[in-house]
């Protein structure tokens, strides 16, 4: 039991992280649609309609170029529970840390600010779907006169189970006093780096953490709880060092000349 107690103060130790980057031009990706057949026609005049449709919509996704500058700004833009809110003092600290590692060559970082994206937005009566969130977000980043939005999403949830202690759940002194629970939490955080002007996605970035904590049953709601939030501010941390990589990748791509669009910009053949 002695040893079980001394097992309560919990460790965030698994993590999980990825990035990924992308400058691929739109017009070279079009290029192979120049002799590319249309969509067959069918028999039926919906069932037509539709493949040419889904074929035009394909290439106007498609007709996308790159414009990495640096220095730049860089919008931070928060999501939680599908809603652009603001970035909390806690969180900004690791941006501000984020910003200081990457250097003035990189840019400066700045938080969208939910009260402007409202400001600007045309519907604000509508509550939309992830597209239109991005959108608005986009609107309110180009009010801030950024380059780049950095757009990040967060979750953190909690499962519970017991422990060869829950017999003593029984017990009054038992329930409030031995750690019966295992709390098991969870926190991720998932961001893409999107061109504000045309919508262009940069690059993408994950991160996620695990926490096992033990707790009493009188307890263990509130420790699930406050350890949820705990893991969403690590998965934070751990997802700075991965937009660290993410944009640094960037920036070589930029010395390079890429990410730039096409050499010519010819316009391309539909």
């Amino acid at each position: 039991m002695i040893r079980l107690l001394a097992l309560t103060g919990a460790v965030l130790a698994l993590s999980a992280c990825a990035y990924s980057t992308q400058t691929t031009s739109g017009a070279d990706y079009l290029s192979g649609y120049v002799n590319a057949p249309r969509a067959a026609a069918g028999t039926e005049a919906g069932k037509d309609g539709e493949a040419r449709s889904l074929d035009e919509e394909i290439r106007d996704i498609a007709a996308i170029e790159p414009s990495l500058r640096f220095p730049a700004r860089i919008g931070v833009a928060r999501v939680e529970n599908r809603a652009l809110t603001s970035v909390p003092p806690s969180e900004l600290i690791y941006w501000g840390e984020l910003a200081e590692r990457l250097g003035e060559g990189v840019g400066e970082f700045a938080p969208v600010s939910p009260l402007i994206a409202a400001m600007v937005d045309s519907t604000p009566s509508r509550r939309g779907g992830p597209a239109e969130l991005i959108a608005d977000i986009r609107r309110g980043a180009a009010r801030q006169h950024l380059d780049y939005v950095l757009v990040y999403e967060l979750s953190g949830d909690f499962t519970q189970s017991t422990n060869v202690l829950s017999a003593a759940d029984l017990t009054i002194l038992g329930y409030f006093l031995l750690p019966s629970r295992e709390v098991n939490i969870r926190g991720a955080a998932n961001a893409i780096l999107l061109d504000v002007r045309n919508g262009y996605p940069y690059g993408t970035a994950a991160a996620a953490v695990e926490d096992t904590d033990l707790a009493r049953g009188s307890s263990a709601y509130e420790r699930g709880r406050d350890g949820a939030e705990r893991a969403k501010l690590a998965a934070v941390e751990e997802l700075t060092g991965e937009v660290e990589a993410m944009i640094t990748d960037l920036v070589l791509a930029f010395a390079a000349g890429e990410g730039r669009g096409p050499a010519q910009s010819e316009p391309v053949s539909p």
